[in-house]
């Protein structure tokens, strides 16, 4: 017969698992990824891309090639511009407001320090001797994104690329969480999209305090991993170089947490639960 100290663990341990469960249903389901096929560039002067990130059929950013000429030399600039009351992740600089040029695996939230005003520069080129902007000359970085669905605030990236010269940029694709207020990782995806290589070669699990990585081959020895607990927070990052890799979490508390490994354009996100 159940004793009430038994009935009590329990009635816990019940609590917990449906907890954890509903956790795991919300990571598996939250993420909605939209890919752009054929990657669009937009190289000519005053052309834009206009982006619905959740493709509920209004734009929520314009991304605009702007070309300027003068006497002496040449200005070219890629800009972002969020419509309403979205924002843009970046910093600013006297007047001026420069998106970060954001790597795989970053963290997208609330803490970020997000920027509203049009025409934020993304690069800017101004002859060969100034440039300007975090992603002047980069290739698969990512902006952030905060943005509205109706009155519950969201938030997503979408990935560029942006030439030496701030002359062409080209946007590949984009992600959000359908979760108001929750977090993403920058390039993170559903589970199952972009991942299946990475997966098949890598073994990510947990075993009490440890959350053990194994590389099946030695291509991703040299990833970066991080891992997250269930709120977004950010609890370890490091290279990894090695095939197999333990790391300690000893000094956190049980629950559900997410083991994000990159490497170039390619993450792969496991959950796994610390006891």
């Amino acid at each position: 017969m159940n004793t009430p100290t038994l009935n009590n663990k329990l009635k816990s341990y019940s609590a917990l698992a449906g907890s954890i469960a509903l956790m795991s249903s919300q990571a598996d389901a939250q993420i909605i990824y939209s890919d752009i096929n054929p990657d669009s560039t937009i190289n000519i002067g005053g052309n834009l891309y206009n982006l619905d990130l959740d493709n509920g059929g209004v734009f929520d950013y314009t991304i605009k090639l702007n070309i300027g000429t003068s006497s002496s030399y040449t200005s070219q600039q890629v800009a972002i511009s969020p419509t309403g009351a979205n924002g843009v992740a970046g910093d600013t600089v006297g007047a001026y407001v420069y998106p970060f040029a954001l790597n795989s695996g970053d963290t997208i939230k609330s803490t970020l320090q997000f920027n509203f005003g049009s025409s934020q520069s993304m690069a800017s080129y101004f002859g060969s001797s100034s440039s300007y902007g975090n992603f002047i000359g980069q290739t698969d970085k990512f902006v952030g994104l905060q943005f509205y669905i109706g009155a519950q605030l969201h938030y997503g990236w979408a990935r560029f690329d942006v030439d030496a010269t701030a002359s062409q940029f080209t946007i590949k694709d984009y992600a959000y969480n359908s979760i108001p207020n929750a977090y993403i990782l920058a390039g993170e995806m559903p589970v199952g999209i972009n991942e299946s290589a990475m997966s098949a070669t890598t073994s990510v699990f947990s075993s009490n305090k440890n959350i053990m990585i194994h590389f099946l081959t030695a291509k991703l020895v040299n990833a970066d991993v991080k891992i997250t607990n269930s709120i977004g927070q950010q609890v370890y990052s490091a290279g990894l170089n090695n095939k197999e890799n333990t790391i300690d979490l000893s000094k956190e508390t049980a629950g559900i947490y997410f083991v994000t490994i990159s490497q170039e354009n390619i993450v792969y996100t496991k959950k796994v639960l610390i006891r």
